[in-house]
């Protein structure tokens, strides 16, 4: 017959302790092994006290992702046309934005184009329209969240969806395109 294992009721014996002079400290995770394995050389030993002081990469990121997206949250909840949901590809958007000379309280310019391309980079997020003021093919890049740009309205959609996720090719047809005359604003008259 076996003996009945005894218990012991004495705690655990304490880790070694983990301090700078453990032969088996870990350094910070992303620094890495390498600064360990040559501690004599100078080289290597200014790269580490030059990267000691930074913060690893991902965290900051990480703020920066979160707090950009809780701010084109609200922005959008304030104006939804900011999303750039309503509108896609191929559509024939008509824009209302002020001249970046003129500054955000200056005089408003309507043009009418079609959308060639749509760039999500949350607070970054822009679109591009091709348009024919004057009969002459201008490309204009509007930044969505630019208090600059006052609306964006859809006037017409294409019959069928455009397969290609960006439209450049249209401006070498640019002289094809014919765009509707951009509305005038309630109570001006020319």
């Amino acid at each position: 017959r076996r003996a009945a294992a005894s218990v012991s009721t004495a705690p655990p014996p304490a880790p070694p302790d983990v301090g700078p002079t453990n032969p088996w400290a870990r350094p910070a995770p992303w620094l890495g092994a390498y600064y360990q394995l040559r501690q004599g050389d100078p080289a290597a030993m200014h790269n580490r006290e030059r990267r000691r002081g930074k913060a690893a990469p991902k965290r900051g990121r990480f703020i920066t992702q979160e707090v950009e997206r809780r701010e084109v949250a609200r922005r959008n909840v304030a104006e939804p046309w900011r999303d750039m949901k309503g509108f896609d590809r191929g559509d024939i958007l008509e824009v209302e934005h002020r001249p970046a000379d003129v500054g955000s309280d200056g005089p408003t310019e309507r043009v009418v184009g079609v959308c060639i391309a749509k760039h999500h980079r949350a607070l970054g997020s822009s679109f591009r329209l091709l348009c024919k003021p004057d009969d002459l093919p201008v490309e204009y890049q509007f930044a969505a969240y630019s208090p600059l740009l006052v609306s964006v309205d859809v006037r017409s959609r294409p019959r069928k969806r455009p397969r290609l996720s960006k439209l450049y090719y249209l401006r070498q047809r640019a002289s094809e395109l014919k765009f509707p005359e951009p509305r005038r604003p309630e109570g001006k008259r020319r």
